[in-house]
């Protein structure tokens, strides 16, 4: 007997969670520096390497590099808040390479993210940045990608500086469902010419979104609260028709 109601109950959360996900989403508000930088060398490789910023702890941290980035040693992990509320992190460093470099520069930053406060889940990411072609020639991008990866692929983002696609600097992506953790890879691909002078990126801020799950009576209060006047004008149209 508990069996239908229960199922209700499930839909409904559905809808108000997505819903609600779709209304708080925005694109990339900016983000203020909320604590002291730590070493991506004191994060990565150590089991308990981990940094939390206000409701979100990030964990798992990989990275590698070729070619003229950075060393883990030379990229600091900053806590960050954006102007929304959300938290996140920002990755600071010297991301480039030079026109004397063959086959350009690459940095895979890798990490887990997720919600300390298990009334809340991850809804959409917010990506934003610096890349910057000095001159006219060359390319630099940041491809992030994040695991569960969505039924069509569609959890990815990405911001550049292109001499032939031109500049984005900001891009988000929405999560449906809502998710508990995520893992991140962050790819920053480096590429000058000789006609370059530099191609060069200093920071990568990422911030999450999250939204409450409600509790089983609200949702089905909410639920009747939305059902309840569809009810009412279908009584007083029968009452017309009479």
């Amino acid at each position: 007997m508990l069996r239908q109601p229960t199922k209700s109950l499930t839909f409904i959360g559905a809808v108000l969670l997505v819903f609600t996900a779709s209304w708080m989403s925005a694109s990339c508000p900016a983000a203020t520096i909320i604590g002291d930088p730590v070493k991506l060398s004191s994060l990565t490789g150590e089991p308990d390497g981990a940094i939390v910023v206000g409701d979100k702890k990030f964990t798992q941290f990989g990275y590698t590099a070729t070619g003229d980035m950075p060393g883990a040693g030379g990229v600091n992990v900053v806590p960050i808040q954006d102007d929304d509320g959300n938290y996140g992190i920002q990755f600071q460093g010297a991301f480039v390479d030079l026109p004397s470099s063959q086959g350009g520069s690459d940095a895979l930053i890798s990490y887990m993210v997720e919600v300390m406060d298990p009334r809340r889940l991850i809804s959409d990411a917010h990506l934003a940045g610096n890349p910057s072609l000095l001159g006219t020639a060359g390319s630099i991008s940041v491809n992030e990608t994040f695991l569960p990866l969505g039924q069509n692929g569609e959890y990815t983002m990405k911001i550049f500086d292109d001499e032939s696609a031109g500049q984005k600097l900001t891009d988000w992506t929405f999560f449906e469902p809502p998710v508990r953790k995520l893992s991140v890879q962050k790819d920053i691909l480096v590429i000058a010419t000789p006609e370059s002078q530099t191609v060069t990126l200093s920071f990568v801020n990422q911030t999450f979104s999250q939204i409450e799950v409600p509790e089983p009576a609200t949702l089905l209060l909410t639920f009747f609260g939305m059902v309840s006047p569809a009810g009412c004008a279908k009584r007083r149209e029968r009452r017309r028709s009479t």
